[in-house]
């Protein structure tokens, strides 16, 4: 430490302290400075602690006494704090203003808001292309599209892939009164009586314009002499050879009369002729394939039972184990001055039963299946026979039930849909009955199916 002292006292031993002039007092703010010598390299330093070389722009605050004069009036040489000035000048300015906005009369302060801009338009949807089948090839997954096209078929009712019962009944066991799985079973059951009727319902047509065709002026003609022709003369003739007479064609052609048995009896077979003919069925030696029985069949059944008509169907030689293979069977059936039409298909296992006042016939198919127990033996199975439910078109008087019996049952016969035809047909249908019966069956001028329109027709 005494060696830094010797170096510091040296080099003060160069400065000479300047004196002022006379006339001039000192002046407590001009700086105290030393000289150095011209050989020295070193510029004018001010000395520590004194004030500057010149006067402060700023004013100076010069130490007032407590008697209201200020130090330097009285010559006092301030000392401490009472000689510091304040020279706002001096420092430096700050870049920007710092807190100008918490000045308490300033305005409110609102940050800058960017200027606006246009937003960019909202991009236009792009139409997505419907995959065709050749893109299908392209496909990156072909497994989910060959799932989605799975998911598309029409499979019907969704079946779960493990089965918790089974499909056929079996034996409750002894601590059960019934099975968990009755009432799955019965419905069941049902869609599957369902799916076999709608399997084994025959396919009909409903023709596109008028069910019935006109007659012509020539059997309009034909018509009008044998109704003026006498009561006792013949004017038609059926297939087994019987007459028709004027009395018998009354009965049919008159407005709201009934149809007598003889007009039944006759038009039947002109229906099964044409089923066997249009079918290749009239080989000499084979059996009909197409029956029908007479008014008096039903009627038989229904007092006496099956022994009553036990024959009946061998001398038709459908008897027997062979009634299963014949397609269809007419009967017609009477009861309560009322006509209806019971149409039985043996190799379908199907009945069918026609009304034209909407009854569905059950005492009369219980009567039905009846005979068809005693006439195939330990070949008939109940459960294999499917009452269908047939709709008959609906008659609105209590005279014309014999008319809708017979064109039922032609109507099934050349493929239309009972339903075709209504009431308002009746008084054509009741002349055109007469006019196929004197024209021998469905032949010529009364072939079902129309030449100008293609279609089939009453």
């Amino acid at each position: 430490m005494g060696h830094c002292w010797a170096r510091l006292k040296s080099r003060l031993s160069y400065i000479t302290p300047t004196k002022p002039a006379p006339d001039t007092p000192p002046s407590f703010g001009a700086p105290k400075k030393r000289t150095i010598g011209d050989n020295d390299d070193y510029s004018s330093l001010p000395i520590p602690g004194a004030f500057p070389a010149t006067p402060p722009e700023s004013p100076t605050l010069a130490p007032i006494d407590p008697h209201g004069e200020t130090i330097e009036d009285k010559g006092i040489a301030p000392g401490g704090l009472e000689s510091m000035d304040i020279d706002s000048l001096g420092s430096p300015s700050l870049p920007t203003e710092l807190g100008s906005h918490l000045h308490p009369r300033a305005s409110k302060y609102y940050p800058p808001t960017p200027p606006p801009s246009r937003a960019a338009p909202s991009p236009r949807p792009q139409k997505i292309p419907k995959r065709t089948a050749e893109d299908r090839v392209l496909i990156d997954d072909p497994w989910e599209q060959q799932t989605k096209d799975f998911e598309k078929l029409d499979l019907g009712r969704p079946v779960s892939a493990v089965q918790l019962f089974s499909l056929t009944r079996k034996d409750i066991p002894a601590n059960r009164v019934a099975s968990v799985y009755a009432a799955e079973w019965e419905k069941r059951e049902k869609e599957r009586q369902a799916g076999l009727r709608d399997s084994r319902r025959p396919t009909r047509v409903v023709p596109r314009g008028p069910p019935v065709r006109d007659l012509s002026w020539d059997w309009l003609d034909k018509l009008q002499r044998a109704l003026q022709s006498a009561q006792g003369q013949a004017v038609a003739r059926s297939l087994a050879g019987d007459d028709l007479y004027q009395r018998d064609i009354v009965t049919c052609i008159r407005p709201l009369a009934w149809l007598n048995d003889e007009i039944i009896n006759a038009y039947l077979p002109l229906l099964v002729h044409y089923l066997r003919q249009s079918t290749g069925n009239l080989k000499p030696n084979e059996k009909p394939r197409f029956h029908a029985f007479n008014t008096f069949f039903y009627s038989t059944l229904r007092d006496k039972g099956y022994q009553g008509v036990r024959r009946w169907a061998n001398r038709a030689k459908i008897g027997g184990e062979g009634l299963l293979n014949v397609d269809t069977v007419f009967i017609p059936v009477h009861e309560s001055s009322h006509w209806t039409l019971m149409v039985i298909r043996p190799a379908d296992r199907t009945i069918e039963y026609f009304d034209s006042l909407g009854s569905r016939g059950a005492r009369q198919v219980k009567r039905i299946k009846e005979w068809l127990a005693g006439e195939l033996g330990s070949k008939y199975k109940e459960d294999e026979w499917t009452t269908l439910p047939s709709v008959s078109s609906q008659q609105d008087n209590g005279s014309d039930c014999g008319v809708f019996l017979l064109t039922n049952a032609k109507a099934i016969s050349i493929g239309v849909e009972p339903t075709a035809f209504g009431a308002g047909h009746t008084q054509l249908l009741r002349r055109k009955i007469v006019a196929e019966l004197m024209n021998g069956g469905l032949h010529g001028d009364f072939t079902p199916l129309d030449k100008a329109t293609g279609s089939l027709l009453l």
